[in-house]
């Protein structure tokens, strides 16, 4: 996933990050389950993109948006995860 790091506020609180993510996992975890391997849980994946989206960024992330940005992560890897598992999906409230 390609991060515009000088929208990533904007993108966090319209939902864009979320869904862009939520929709190249999906893509992603359907070949993982196509080629006979399990998904591991959506945790696993989260804290690995979260450490990715935080290296690459060009400066340090602020504590609150760092934390966002994981929630968010997380949130998109549970949703495609349980998409691709053909389980009940649970939207945020």
């Amino acid at each position: 996933m390609n991060v515009n790091y000088e929208s990533l506020e904007n993108d966090i609180v319209t939902g864009t990050f979320r869904q862009e993510l939520e929709n190249e996992l999906s893509v992603g975890f359907r070949m993982i389950r196509d080629s006979g391997e399990r998904l591991p849980v959506a945790s696993h994946y989260a804290s690995q993109i979260a450490a990715i989206v935080a290296k690459n960024a060009p400066e340090p992330l602020n504590p609150e948006l760092a934390f966002n940005v994981y929630q968010e992560i997380l949130a998109a890897c549970e949703t495609a995860r349980a998409t691709v598992l053909g389980e009940p999906v649970i939207k945020p409230s």
